[in-house]
């Protein structure tokens, strides 16, 4: 059975990740073959400041016999007075292989940019292990560990302090939790941790956490907040990124 979703989002803080909590996607415990959903939203203020946004997300999940895999894909334009201020684009895809119900060799890769964090182009690939911790109807625990190969080409003059072009090889991290709280609400939190290898003084945090209340049988409302914290961020951008979204799912 197919699932479309749309979903209009009011964004009251506006900041893109460069790296996407995928946590967030995986419905391994569903007994549906495949997911599929989209998400549009945008946003404006007028007055004091003039901004718009325009922005969307989608998504495919398929389930086989004993295999998983999700493709993800992100973008969204902001003007500011007239001006672009931010333009950005993510494609991840990850399969995940299940042995035993509860360890999953997984595989990922993802391609993306972020003109707001100076972000030409971001390319990764990666392999791990995905431990279910807890698993049952009501509550999910997983963790997981990944070697990960990444690529950045950086947008920065030419005597920088940060190089233009990196090649790094991280230790991907994350533990994630979701639980049915009732019959109509649901809360999950997503940690990711991914330090350099050769220098764990060089990591990136990335949190998520949701709490969705279902207020019909069509509609969902949501609330998430999230942030992303950049221990060497590039010349010029800050260090933490923060993003809190209200919104309303419509199932079709």
């Amino acid at each position: 059975m197919n699932k479309l979703t749309a979903i209009a989002v009011l964004i009251f803080i506006s900041t893109t990740f460069a790296q996407v909590n995928i946590e967030k996607y995986n419905n391994l415990n569903t007994s549906v073959k495949s997911i599929k959903k989209v998400t549009f939203n945008f946003s404006a203020k007028t007055g004091n400041t003039d901004i718009q946004e325009l922005g969307i997300d989608a998504r495919l999940n398929y389930k086989g016999e004993n295999y998983y895999s999700i493709i993800v894909g992100q973008g969204s334009y902001g003007w500011k007075n007239g001006t672009q201020y931010s333009n950005n684009a993510l494609l991840h895809f990850r399969y995940l292989h299940e042995l035993y119900k509860f360890y999953y060799p997984e595989f990922f890769s993802q391609i993306n940019y972020d003109k707001s964090r100076l972000l030409q182009l971001r390319t990764l690939v990666g392999a791990g292990l995905r431990f279910s911790i807890i698993s049952d109807s009501i509550s999910n625990l997983n963790y997981g560990a990944s070697y990960m190969f990444e690529y950045e080409k950086l947008d920065l003059p030419k005597y920088s302090e940060h190089l233009n072009k990196t090649n790094d090889h991280r230790w991907n991290n994350y533990l994630s939790y979701s639980n049915i709280i009732s019959s109509n609400s649901r809360v999950s939190f997503a940690v990711y941790y991914q330090p350099r290898f050769d220098k764990f003084n060089d990591f990136r945090i990335l949190s998520e956490n949701y709490i969705g209340v279902e207020i019909s049988e069509t509609l969902v409302l949501s609330l998430s907040f999230n942030f992303r914290y950049d221990s060497l961020p590039p010349d010029k951008i800050k260090n933490l990124d923060t993003v809190t979204i209200t919104g309303i799912t419509v199932n079709l």
